[in-house]
């Protein structure tokens, strides 16, 4: 059965038929029941209301005998009797008005002027910002200053101070005419608000400092607010949460701040948030179509819960913007989660509070070790106002130590830095408390596998579930597969004394044995992936194995040592390590790379596992290649591998082959041509992006030995497609090698500016020999360019930065191309000498093609010098160690001028 009381009284069965209900006391008792749907009122207050005048003298029988009228008309199960009082039974259009606000319910005046529902009539009204509506019930009832004073303050709201005066004026009159009393307490708070214009609109606080980097998360929010009731910022304390919020709040018309800080009942807090009630107005309906701030939620997270639950229901106008370091966790929530400031902002912030008496790279240094948390970086500018630059960067890593002083008038929650994660861990219990202690040994994150192998209790979904806690509670930060602690709870949680580093040391060597042998095949990009990810928790674990268990130490070297050396060219990094592991060979390798010691180092291994074997070529490459012993070791282990069951280290056999018959014999280029190419087929075979890019960078060297630039281009755009596969070809060894191959092809074919282009796109790096080749390559780019000083210098600086390089045979080569270029500047005596520096250092290599290069370039000397016929020997002694013609086109023309200078001799 369906009750309507906004309008005329109508009752319509659950059939749809309509029940007409007679008399005025019995309509007069349906609708008190309505006033209050699905609730017991009392014998007493139906009593006083249904009979205000004269009470009948014995009025419990006279109310039973209306009820008893009433369940007669409409059935007895619409009129509920309960022990303290009657309920009514039935749906009601005030309830469906109260939660959806439709108008259209509205049939006419409430309660058929009953003058027990006037406060209810005006409640209405209020909800339905009907003015009218109120106008004609304070009409109704001029001398109720409840319902005038209501009326005042609507109509002021509306922008009717005026008549809000006017309203005021006619009632004063009125009581003081008919019942000689003055106005009352609610009457006269009404005046004053009208008069002082204090319609309240809010409490927001005024904001204070400026408000950095966060119009992204502002624009994200409005849209938020706008189409949700319920929304919810959540994040690690300190992060702005509170900030955002208010800021937010201040651009709407409306806004109440509730602080539950030291609140235990959520619902109390509002009430004094909004204030005086001296209308004694429902609470919620005071809100109206505000929003509604509940500010740091999470350790009434459950009162807080309920508050927004019966706030959304009762007022349905209303909006709800929470902050809290969790998810209430109600329906209808959304979260946003606010993340600490991006550096460049956290600069921005602390700058803005520092000035710039700070150097600016100290600045940047100290926000991101202060994660770019808002607080902690304000915090750290109060501390620089007693500290220099360098002592607050000294310090920034004892965080909890330095920033233990903040403003005192503050939520004590946010003093210091130390304060904010301890209100964090009060609200956390045993297990998750163990958890984050433990999660301390990680840097860097890790996935939800290492967290339970590495500091887990029960299942793999305890682990989970624990987590899935803290990042909740904003202590653990999620990114995709993995989790992290800001580092600040980090050091935090290291206090505790809870992390287990031979645990987690014991997990990433095995991780990184586990992922080695993957690095050479099909699940090379995965493996990459995890090395990448993991790099920090094993540079972690290996700093604990370094001091406390050399054999893990041991075998995390032999573990990393591909991934270091050859695909990610770390080689500073790699060579730190092996200083502090002793007594292992590959570590003493590994230490003397770079220098002449490295082939005594390195003759230790080549008895080892092939694997190291293959670590120990890849040490050498580029640095003393030439050398006719290291030659003679190259090709007993390439007869090694050839005996491997493993298709990869058979096509590393033929890439050896190729390397002894390219770079240490004489006259084989077509032996390593081929044997390349074969390298090639194995290598795409087994699904070796890394090396199928470095073979074919040993290929372009020979096709542009033998002048087949075509084929060069066409294997270089092999190997960029490939390496691009890589993920970032630009910091891994072969890569690179490509762009400075792709650069030389360029040079010779005289696309200098591509090859510019090519170069430009090398990045630094931290090897001597690398750096030379880029300065070398530049210096061809400016003696083709015709530019033969700048060729000059960019040959002596790519001298400089290998001075103290083993690799005599790139040295021979820059001293050739230093040669060449003071002929062609006629400083014929110094080219004299860079010729003879260039043949001594490449005297004693077996590397037939870096041997004709020098002569080639001799040659071009002696032509100079007036010896065509020294000259023609010098080239044909190229082309032996060549094993046929150079199709460079700069030695094609020097043979064709040695041949016309003969021609005209004879």
């Amino acid at each position: 059965m369906r009750v309507d009381v906004l309008g005329p009284l109508r009752v319509v069965a659950a059939d749809g038929a309509p029940v007409e209900v007679r008399g005025k006391r019995l309509r007069w008792l349906l609708i008190r029941l309505a006033v209050e749907p699905g609730s017991v009122v009392a014998p007493e207050r139906l009593i006083a209301d249904l009979w205000p005048d004269e009470p009948p003298v014995d009025g419990a029988a006279a109310l039973q005998s209306l009820v008893s009228r009433l369940r007669r008309v409409l059935g007895a199960a619409v009129v509920s009797s309960h022990a303290s009082g009657y309920r009514l039974e039935a749906s009601t259009d005030v309830e469906e008005f109260t939660r959806t606000r439709d108008a259209a319910l509205w049939r006419g005046a409430a309660f058929e002027d009953a003058p027990f529902a006037v406060d209810e009539a005006v409640r209405l009204a209020l909800l339905r910002d009907d003015l009218a509506g109120l106008e004609a019930l304070a009409a109704a009832h001029p001398l109720r200053e409840d319902v005038q004073a209501r009326l005042m303050l609507a109509l002021n709201a509306a922008g009717r101070r005026s008549d809000a005066l006017a309203v005021f004026a006619r009632v004063r009159s009125a009581l003081a005419d008919e019942l000689g009393v003055d106005p009352g307490e609610a009457l006269a708070a009404a005046h004053l608000a009208v008069l002082r214009d204090r319609v309240a609109r809010g409490n927001l606080p005024a904001a204070v400092g400026s408000f950095v980097g966060r119009d992204g998360d502002l624009a994200v929010l409005a849209e938020l607010v706008r189409h949700n009731r319920l929304v919810t910022l959540t994040g690690f304390g300190g992060v702005g949460k509170t900030r955002l919020a208010l800021t937010h709040a201040s651009t709407l018309p409306q806004a109440w701040f509730v602080e539950l800080d030291s609140a235990a009942d959520p619902l109390a807090a509002l009430d004094t948030a909004l204030g005086p009630n001296p209308l004694a107005a429902p609470m919620f309906s005071r809100l109206r179509a505000s929003l509604v701030v509940l500010d740091n939620c999470e350790h009434v997270v459950d009162a807080a819960a309920a508050l927004c639950v019966r706030l959304l229901a009762e007022a349905p106008d209303a909006r709800v913007l929470a902050t809290s370091r969790e998810p209430l966790g109600i329906p209808g929530e959304v979260v946003h989660a606010v993340a600490p400031l991006d550096l460049d902002h956290a600069v921005r912030l602390f700058s803005a509070r520092v000035g710039t008496a700070f150097d600016a790279d100290v600045v940047r240094r100290v926000c991101a070790a202060l994660d770019g948390i808002p607080l902690a970086l304000e915090l750290a500018a109060a501390r620089a106002r007693s500290l220099s630059a360098a002592q607050l960067e000294s310090r920034v890593d004892s965080r909890l130590r330095l920033l233990d002083r903040g403003a005192r008038t503050g939520p004590v929650r946010h003093r210091t830095l130390r304060a904010v994660i301890d209100w964090s861990w009060e609200l956390l219990d045993d297990a998750e408390r163990a958890l984050l202690a433990r999660l301390a040994v990680f840097v860097g994150g890790a996935t939800a596998e290492a967290v339970h192998e590495v500091c887990g209790a029960g299942d793999l979904w305890d682990t989970e579930d624990l987590l899935a806690a803290l990042v909740e509670k904003s202590l653990v930060v999620r990114a995709g597969e993995r989790y992290r602690l800001l580092e600040t709870v980090r050091e935090y949680a290291l206090e505790q004394n809870a992390a287990d580093p031979a645990r987690h040391a014991a997990y990433y060597v095995a991780l990184a044995e586990r992922h080695e042998p993957l690095l050479r095949g099909a699940g090379q990009l995965e493996a990459l992936k995890v090395f990448d990810a993991e790099r920090a928790n094993l540079d972690a674990a290996m700093a604990w194995a370094v001091r406390d268990d050399l054999a893990t130490a041991r075998r995390m070297m032999a573990a990393r040592t591909w991934h270091w050396l050859v695909m990610t060219k770390r080689f500073e990094e790699i060579h730190r390590w092996a200083l502090q592991i002793p007594a292992d060979p590959l570590s003493e390798a590994v230490a003397a790379f770079g220098t002449a010691d490295v082939i005594t180092a390195l003759r230790r291994l080549w008895e080892e596992d092939l694997t190291t074997a293959v670590c120990a070529l890849m040490l050498t490459s580029g640095h003393v290649w030439g050398d006719a012993d290291l030659g003679e070791r190259l090709g007993a282990l390439a007869e090694r591998m050839e005996r491997s069951p493993d298709g990869w280290m058979r096509a590393f056999s033929a890439l050896v082959r190729g390397l002894v018959a390219g770079e240490f014999s004489e006259g084989a280029a077509p032996r390593a041509e081929a044997q390349y190419r074969l390298a090639l087929d194995g290598f795409r075979a087994a699904g070796d992006r890394w090396a199928v890019v470095f073979c074919l960078s040993c290929l372009v060297m020979v096709l542009i030995n033998r002048g087949a630039f075509a084929e060069g281009f066409q294997a270089v755009s092999e190997a960029r497609q490939v390496a691009a596969e890589l993920g970032e070809p630009e910091s891994m060894l072969v890569p690179m090698s490509v762009l400075v191959q792709a650069a030389r092809l360029k040079i010779r074919t005289g696309d200098l500016a591509g090859a510019r282009d090519d170069l430009a796109r090398v990045p630094w790096s931290p090897s001597d020999l690398d750096r030379g080749r880029i300065a070398q390559a530049h210096g061809e780019i400016a003696y083709w360019s015709g530019d033969f000083e700048d060729a000059v210098r960019l040959y002596r600086q790519a001298l400089d930065a290998t001075v103290d390089s083993p690799a005599s045979q790139f040295r021979a080569n820059v001293h050739a191309g230093l040669g060449l270029a003071l002929t062609r500047l006629g400083h014929l005596d110094a080219a004299g000498e860079e010729h003879g520096k260039a043949r001594e250092a490449i005297s004693r290599s077996a590397d037939g093609p870096a041997r004709a290069t020098v002569l080639e370039w001799y040659a071009d000397w002696l032509l100079a010098q007036g010896d065509p016929g020294g000259a023609g020997g010098a080239l044909d002694e190229a082309e032996r160690l060549r094993g046929g013609p150079s199709g460079d086109p700069a030695v094609v023309q020097l043979r064709d001028r040695v041949r016309a200078e003969v021609g005209v001799d004879r």
